[in-house]
């Protein structure tokens, strides 16, 4: 190939290759713009859709009605009702359709006491299901417990049982000087006694009382645990 031919095709490949650059440069401004326009759209539409909701909220707000009872009656108005009354009321758009409910202070305690109670009955199945392994371990605790009181129950009833003969016995002997001596004439120490011995038995009585309703509310409550207990065991 002649120098002449060489040189011309060297400057035939320089002029396509920065025609494939120029050509690649518009290309990349094409590009550009175009993402430019997409993204101006796309910013635009975010502005206009924030102003029509907040068009919206506004609309809601400024029709927003307050339903309240006082004195028997009903009452409508645009605004809250004021801190006195505190028997509830009811928001409403402008449709009529409730958008709240705010309750009493008879019903917010309510709710309160209800809460609570719920979570008192969760405390108390992770306590069952935590204290007994199996159902026997709970009914072996049952009749532990219910044996000393039993136990305790039985105590009394010979003590009452000892009290009673002792008593017997000095009965006997102040009828024995009052016979003698006269109604009311027996020795002192007798007659304190007496009423010593009377005191105490009725305190056995009185204790055996509460004893058995004791016993009588830790078998109901042990029953309900064991019910529970086996309700818990089914669900798991």
């Amino acid at each position: 190939m002649s120098e002449r031919r060489q040189h011309d095709v060297a400057r035939q490949s320089a002029a396509g290759r920065q025609a494939l650059a120029l050509s690649s440069a518009r290309a990349d401004g094409t590009d550009v713009a175009a993402r430019t326009r997409v993204l101006g759209m796309l910013f635009a539409a975010l502005l206009g859709a924030a102003g029509f909701a907040s068009l919206a909220v506004d609309d809601v707000l400024a029709e927003t009605v307050y339903r309240y009872e006082e004195q028997g009656q009903t009452i409508y108005q645009d605004r809250a009702p004021a801190s006195t009354q505190d028997n509830g009321h009811a928001v409403l758009n402008n449709q009529g359709v409730v958008l709240q409910q705010v309750l009493s202070r008879q019903d917010r305690r309510s709710q309160r006491q209800q809460e609570r109670q719920r979570e008192l009955a969760r405390i108390r199945d992770r306590a069952l299901l935590a204290t007994f392994t199996a159902e026997e371990d709970l009914v072996r605790t049952r009749d532990d417990r219910i044996g000393m009181i039993d136990g305790l129950i039985s105590r009394l009833d010979d003590r009452i049982r000892i009290l009673s003969d002792r008593l017997a016995i000095v009965d006997k002997r102040v009828q024995m000087q009052e016979k003698s001596m006269g109604e009311g004439s027996a020795q002192a120490s007798l007659y304190s006694e007496q009423q010593s011995i009377q005191r105490n038995i009725e305190n056995a009585w009185s204790l055996i009382d509460s004893k058995a309703a004791e016993r009588g509310e830790l078998n109901d409550k042990f029953e309900d645990d064991l019910a529970r207990y086996r309700e818990l065991k089914a669900i798991r």
